[in-house]
């Protein structure tokens, strides 16, 4: 029998994390989804651009016109894609577990769309449209990212090879690093 160890690409930094009013989500389940938008109505993901539906126990953000992460606690993902591939069958689809994809920094400041925006080109204003359910794929100081926007907090998705790199440009834009 194989153990599987898991470690955390950010568990080292929680400190620096929590300077920036910022905890690592360890471990979330992440699905990417590639099916067809009727397949998608069906399925209630969201279908209008950069918006996200459901709930942090079990969400969907939009992508692209054929392109959603599914997210949901950790340990959920053989669920998640059971689900999925079930629902999806018969269909032209494709359903992949890549969890281990993007490290999650969810920041809780309110100072956390000022802090993005030093690296960020997207508009995180709530008067600009960028409320709560919203979701966009963009660049952290030219490190590709996700961004999904809560009640209270901002994800921050950006794969682990990239992740000290972008906690360190937070802590220089706070000026606390």
């Amino acid at each position: 029998m194989v153990e599987l160890y898991l470690r955390s690409p950010l568990g080292h930094r929680a400190h620096d994390l929590e300077r920036l009013e910022a905890v690592e989500i360890a471990h979330l389940a992440q699905i990417s989804v590639r099916c067809s938008e009727a397949d998608a109505a069906r399925l209630r993901l969201p279908i209008e651009p950069n918006s996200v539906g459901g709930n942090m126990e079990r969400g969907s953000l939009w992508l692209g016109p054929d392109d959603w992460l599914m997210v949901g606690l950790p340990g959920t993902a053989p669920a998640l894609i059971e689900e999925m591939e079930s629902s999806l069958a018969g269909t032209h689809h494709a359903v992949v577990d890549v969890s281990a994809n993007r490290a999650v920094i969810e920041l809780r400041g309110a100072s956390r769309h000022a802090l993005l925006a030093t690296g960020c080109s997207v508009d995180l204003e709530p008067a600009g449209g960028w409320t709560s359910g919203r979701c966009a794929q963009t660049l952290f100081a030219r490190v590709p990212v996700l961004l999904q926007e809560m009640d209270a907090a901002t994800r921050l998705f950006v794969r682990p090879s990239f992740a000290n790199y972008v906690v360190d440009r937070l802590l220089s834009a706070a000026a606390i690093g």
